[in-house]
């Protein structure tokens, strides 16, 4: 090199790493990049990890003209970092704004030379982050600098990984310490769920057997009671389904079944529901079979579900099932309604997964039930999606979705 940096170090690079040796994670990382800065020349140095995407990156740590900078993103693409992360390393000692014309910040900061060591993952097959260094002026290869960033790599590398493993560990306790908490507010919450239909079915019953009750009301008590019974079964069901789904991790079947036959069985379940609310239920008007590959039970439970949902927010009108191949060869089966509907807000808090029990609890406070969520569950698990489609006032539309790749394009020998 014509030209070589003229900072020069004040330590060895072997010392200057030992002087430091004390300090783990992020404080590791910023008085590495501030060493390199100051007693090794580098004007802009930085510890970054890559971002889950592979195309952009984000700084631990960064150290520029003498300050320590906060934390940032910066994309890879055309800039020497994506060759640092994707070529095991660059170097170049000069004319680094030539090689990567379109990248700004090295014009922005007049960069000549440039050093960059890919951070290796645990199976050391991958890059999980960079140590980087660059300079305003040329940069000696194998020079301090260089050595320095060298004898620091293994050290970075490791306190890298010790870092992901550290933020999934506190990640996961927060997790596990809110689902606890959750847990533990959905099951004292639920109790006021359950007493108030068993509130209801006991004081109606208590009439019938004091004798407080002529026959004309008893009939009356006697349906009330009913009603009460049927409300708890359902919030019980959706507490059993939740436990299944969401404790359990029941694994779905994988088998072939025709969207018509559950289409025909919920209009079949259904029907005395909707004709106690002198609602029509009519039949998917297909010929022929629309076979999938998943699990007909869960198929048939999120039918009934949204079927459930369609009866009780319906006052008049009907209820239509459909069964469609849609444009991109996906299969749906479709529950539409002439109920009261559903704002954009509604949908997405009726439908948002169940993260927390207390949301499951919130949704069920609402009247929503836990049946959309559950439903959702039930086609994730066997690789489709639940689709709800509503306007305030002008019904709801909600679709059972299985992608084309699990259609089942030949009849063939199924019964």
């Amino acid at each position: 090199m014509s030209a070589v940096k003229k900072k020069s170090a004040s330590t060895e690079p072997l010392a200057a790493l030992e002087g430091i040796s004390h300090l783990t994670g992020k404080a590791f990382f910023q008085a590495l990049c501030k060493l390199l800065s100051e007693q090794y020349g580098a004007d802009i140095a930085y510890v970054s990890q890559l971002n889950d995407d592979q195309m952009t990156a984000r700084t631990l740590a960064h150290y520029e003209n003498g300050a320590t900078k906060p934390a940032a993103d910066y994309p890879l693409d055309l800039t020497p970092c994506w060759e640092t992360a994707n070529k095991r390393g660059c170097f170049y000692g000069s004319a680094v704004r030539e090689t990567y014309s379109a990248d700004t910040y090295l014009e922005e900061h007049e960069i000549e030379g440039y050093i960059g060591l890919p951070l290796m993952g645990e199976d050391l097959k991958r890059s999980e982050g960079t140590l980087i260094a660059m300079s305003k002026m040329p940069i000696e290869e194998d020079g301090l600098l260089h050595q320095m960033m060298k004898l620091a790599r293994s050290r970075t590398q490791a306190e890298l990984i010790h870092t992901k493993h550290e933020n999934k560990l506190k990640e996961t306790i927060s997790q596990a310490l809110l689902l606890n908490y959750s847990k533990s507010m959905f099951m004292a919450n639920i109790g006021h769920e359950l007493r108030t239909p068993l509130g209801a079915m006991v004081g109606y019953a208590s009439l019938i057997r004091d004798g407080q009750a002529d026959k004309t009301t008893i009939s009356t008590y006697a349906n009330n009671i009913c009603s009460s019974g049927e409300e708890l079964l359902a919030l019980i069901g959706d507490i059993m389904s939740l436990a299944m789904l969401e404790i359990s991790d029941e694994t779905s079947k994988k088998e072939k079944f025709d969207l018509l036959d559950i289409a025909r069985t919920g209009r079949r379940l259904i029907q005395q529901q909707a004709g106690s609310k002198n609602l029509a239920v009519s039949a998917a008007t297909r010929s022929d079979a629309l076979i999938v590959h998943g699990d007909a039970g869960h198929t048939k439970k999120a039918l009934m579900n949204i079927l459930s949902n369609a009866v009780k927010y319906t006052s008049k009108g009907q209820i239509e099932i459909v069964v469609e191949a849609d444009g991109e060869g996906n299969a749906r089966l479709s529950v539409i309604d002439s109920g009261v509907g559903m704002s954009e807000a509604e949908i997405a808090k009726a439908t948002e997964p169940l993260g927390t029990f207390t949301h499951a609890y919130d949704m069920h406070q609402e009247g929503a039930g836990l049946g959309l969520p559950i439903t959702a569950l039930l086609m994730e698990r066997q690789g489709g999606k639940l689709l709800i489609e509503s306007e305030k006032g002008k019904g709801t539309k909600a679709h059972l979705i299985f992608p084309r790749e699990l259609v089942h394009e030949e009849e063939g020998d199924f019964i």
